[in-house]
C-alpha cells in the first residue's frame, strides 16, 4: 500500500494550477443537485470512473462545494504512473496483493475524522461512461462493516460528457445525497436508479422526441 503523504505546497498548486490545467479540456463543468454538507461528520463520495481526468472533477467537488479534506482510493499502477497524487490525499489499493485489506482498513479509519471527504470508484477501475450500470466490487462492502457505528454522510456522484455545440466536451456532474442502508447490495441498487437517471437527463438535452429516451425499470 501507498499511503497518501499530504504536502501543502504542492496541494496549493494542485487546487491553484493542476485542477484547472486537466479540467480545461473541457468546455464547462456543471454541477447539478444540491448537497446539504455537515460539518461535522465525514463524507464518502462514491462516483464512476470513466477517465483519469475525473479525479480533478472530484477534487473540485471536494474543494468548492464539500469543503472537506481530499482523500481518494485509487488503484495502485495509476499512483505509481502519478505518484504526485499522494500529495494531495490519494492513498493506493491493489486487489492482487495481500496488502489490499491493509487499504481497505485505512479507509475505513479515514472516515473516523469529521473534517475528511473519502472518495472511492466503487467499480475500481475505469469503464465506460456509456455502460447501463456500474458495479460495485465488494471492498466497498468491508469498509461499510468497519464503519456501521460512524455517522458520515454519502453522496453520490455521475459524471456524464456531451458536446453538442461545443468543441470541447461539457461535464455535467449530478449529485445526491444518499439516505438508504449500508448495504452493499441496497446501495448499488440506489447508485444505479440515480445513475438511470441522470443518464435520461442528458438525452433530454436539446429536447428530442420522448421515445427516443431510454425507459427506467
Amino acid at each position: 500500500m501507498i499511503k497518501d503523504t499530504p504536502n501543502k505546497i504542492i496541494k496549493w498548486l494542485t487546487a491553484k494550477n493542476v485542477e484547472r490545467w486537466v479540467l480545461r479540456h473541457f468546455a464547462s463543468i456543471k454541477f447539478i443537485g444540491e448537497l446539504k454538507v455537515e460539518q461535522d461528520r465525514s463524507c464518502l463520495m462514491l462516483m464512476n470512473h470513466y477517465s483519469f481526468n475525473d479525479g480533478a472533477i472530484l477534487h473540485r467537488i471536494c474543494r468548492t462545494i464539500l469543503k472537506k479534506e481530499l482523500k481518494a482510493m485509487v488503484i495502485e499502477a495509476q499512483l505509481k504512473a502519478f505518484p504526485i497524487l499522494k500529495y494531495v490525499g490519494c492513498f493506493s489499493i491493489n486487489k492482487k496483493s495481500r496488502k489490499m485489506i491493509e487499504s481497505l482498513n485505512y479507509a475505513a479509519e479515514l472516515l473516523h475524522d469529521p473534517t475528511i471527504m473519502l472518495g472511492i470508484y466503487p467499480q475500481a477501475g475505469l469503464y465506460s461512461m456509456h455502460l447501463n450500470k456500474v458495479h460495485f466490487v465488494s471492498g466497498l462492502e468491508y469498509i461499510l462493516k468497519r464503519t456501521h457505528s460512524i455517522p458520515f454522510q454519502i453522496f453520490f456522484g455521475v459524471t456524464l460528457l456531451d458536446y453538442l455545440e461545443n468543441f470541447k466536451p461539457v461535464a455535467r456532474v449530478y449529485l445526491k445525497e444518499y439516505q438508504g442502508g449500508r448495504h452493499v447490495d441496497q446501495m448499488e441498487e440506489a447508485y444505479n436508479q440515480f445513475y438511470l437517471e441522470c443518464k435520461q437527463n442528458q438525452q433530454r438535452l436539446y429536447n428530442p422526441p420522448e421515445r427516443v429516451i431510454d425507459k427506467i425499470g
